[in-house]
C-alpha cells in the first residue's frame, strides 16, 4: 500500500471541557485524524505553530537541533495505533529511526518542513468524516474539496447514496466522538431556529 501525505490543520479546543485536539487531514478522502493532546502539549504545540520562541530551548528544540546536526529528518510516518495511542517513526537522513509520540512528531515535522505520512489502511481505522458545515462550525475551517480522480465519479455517487458522507461507519464514529465531548443531537443539526436566539 502507498503512503498518504497528511495535512495539518491546527490545534483546536472542543467540547464543554475544552479538550485540546490537533487535526490531521487525509485530503483524498476528506477525513480527519484527531490527535488528542494534554493541555500542556496543546499550549506547547500552539506556540510552535505560531512561531513563538522560548527563552531557553525546549526538549523538542534540543531534539531537532541534534537531529539537524546529523543531517536532518528524511521521513515521519504514523506506523501504528493502539488504544488511542499513535506510534510514529521519525527517520533521519542516516537511517536512524526514533519512536515518537504524534504530538512530538507534529513539532518535528514543522521544524523540518517534512510531511507526516501513513498507510491508507491505518488511516481508514483512525480517521473520521466531518461535513463542511461541522468543520466550519466546530473548527472554524473551510477546506478545499477532496482530490478525486475523474474516473471515480460513478463510484463516489454510489457511496453518497448510502450515507451523507459516503461512509456510514465514519458518520457513526464521528457522532460518537462528538457525543463523548458532551454534544447532543441538537448540536449536529443547525436549523432556522438558530437565528431566533
Amino acid at each position: 500500500m502507498s503512503d498518504v501525505t497528511l495535512e495539518f490543520h491546527g490545534i483546536h479546543q472542543l467540547g464543554p471541557e475544552d479538550d485540546v485536539c490537533g487535526l490531521l487531514r487525509w485530503p483524498e478522502e476528506n477525513r480527519l485524524i484527531p490527535v488528542w493532546l494534554s493541555a500542556v502539549d496543546g499550549i506547547q504545540l500552539a506556540a510552535v505553530f505560531s512561531d513563538q520562541r522560548h527563552n531557553r530551548p525546549t526538549t523538542r528544540d534540543l531534539f531537532c537541533e541534534v537531529v539537524e546536526s546529523i543531517g536532518g529528518v528524511e521521513s515521519i510516518e504514523i506506523v501504528n495505533h493502539h488504544h488511542g495511542i499513535f506510534m510514529v517513526d521519525i527517520r533521519t537522513a542516516h537511517g536512524e529511526v526514533f519512536d515518537a509520540r504524534l504530538s512530538d512528531a507534529l513539532a518535528v515535522a514543522e521544524y523540518f518542513k517534512v510531511p507526516i505520512v501513513a498507510e491508507s489502511a491505518l488511516l481508514a481505522q483512525v480517521s473520521v468524516y466531518v461535513s463542511e458545515e461541522d468543520l466550519k462550525e466546530y473548527f472554524g475551517l473551510t477546506l478545499p474539496a477532496p482530490m478525486q480522480d475523474l474516473h471515480d465519479s460513478d463510484a463516489s455517487s454510489a457511496r453518497e447514496d448510502t450515507s451523507a458522507s459516503g461512509n456510514a461507519q465514519a458518520d457513526a464514529d464521528f457522532e460518537e466522538m462528538m457525543r463523548s465531548l458532551g454534544m447532543d443531537e441538537s448540536d449536529f443539526h443547525t436549523g432556522h431556529d438558530d437565528n431566533k436566539k
